[in-house]
């Protein structure tokens, strides 16, 4: 009995061995591809976790930013709020406002990104207006630097008293119109008109508000001639586009005559007296 016992447990271990025999063996190859993808699945799989991480973000980044766009779109924060306007002489800062359509209520990044268009819509509006600078200067503020071009005059023109300006062009009175220089006879000559005016809008302060009456004068000789009425009560005659070149000259002139008379500036410089016939 004792023996079949221990042969029991022979053939159990030599079933066992054999078994085990008949396993395929790994290869030292096998052994270091293991070794490797054991090194190398941590590797991977935190590589995975950034790649996803990457996707992620490239989503939830673009949308986070569309939908604060829009909440600052549909936010007071984007429209403008105060607006200064600095530079402005004969425009009110209501009424650059008003001609610019740069005021309180607009998006301010569409100001602020669009002067040009805002300036030639201004001056469709009211010519005066020359240049226009805007910025930003806070959150919901921005600040308009105009220049205009200036007055120098007015003019009944179709049967309405208007406002020259040195460019030319004409805009609706607009307060006192005195103190001003009158042009007169420049009804078929519109080209003289915007010439004589642009060419005073070069003369110094002192020389322009001299000037009472500017008038449209023309002979064979000059076409282009322009007669001036002084306040000091003397007479110019100086061709057109002369004139702001000439009319500088006017106070050393005015220095070495004896009494009020014509100035002479077409062809030269000389002056003469009202009761001197023979000049």
């Amino acid at each position: 009995m004792v023996n079949d016992r221990s042969g029991h447990k022979e053939h159990e271990r030599y079933s066992q061995r054999l078994h085990q025999l008949e396993q395929p063996q790994p290869s030292e190859n096998d052994v270091q591809r293991e070794d490797a993808l054991q090194q190398t699945l941590p590797k991977l799989t935190a590589k995975q976790m950034q790649g996803n991480r990457r996707r992620y973000f490239s989503v939830i980044i673009p949308f986070a930013v569309i939908v604060l766009i829009a909440l600052y779109t549909i936010s007071p924060l984007s429209k403008i709020k105060t607006v200064t306007v600095v530079g402005n002489h004969d425009l009110s800062s209501s009424e650059v406002q008003k001609i610019t359509n740069i005021k309180p209520g607009r998006y301010i990044n569409n100001v602020v990104k669009s002067p040009n268009a805002a300036l030639k819509a201004g001056q469709k509006k009211n010519p005066q207006l020359k240049s226009l600078k805007v910025q930003r200067t806070g959150l919901r503020s921005v600040k308009l630097t105009i220049s205009e071009y200036p007055v120098i005059g007015v003019i009944n023109r179709n049967g309405k008293q208007q406002v020259l300006l040195s460019n030319g062009k004409y805009r609706g009175p607009n307060g006192s119109l005195t103190n001003f220089v009158t042009y007169s006879n420049f009804g078929n000559a519109p080209v003289h008109l915007k010439i004589t005016a642009q060419e005073i809008g070069t003369l110094p302060a002192a020389i322009h508000h001299s000037i009472s009456d500017a008038s449209f004068a023309p002979t064979k000789l000059n076409p282009d001639r322009i007669r001036l009425l002084m306040n000091d009560g003397n007479t110019v005659y100086v061709t057109a586009d002369q004139l702001g070149k000439k009319m500088k000259y006017y106070p050393q002139i005015v220095t070495k005559m004896q009494g009020n008379g014509v100035i002479d500036l077409q062809y030269g410089a000389y002056s003469y007296g009202y009761g001197d016939k023979n000049k």
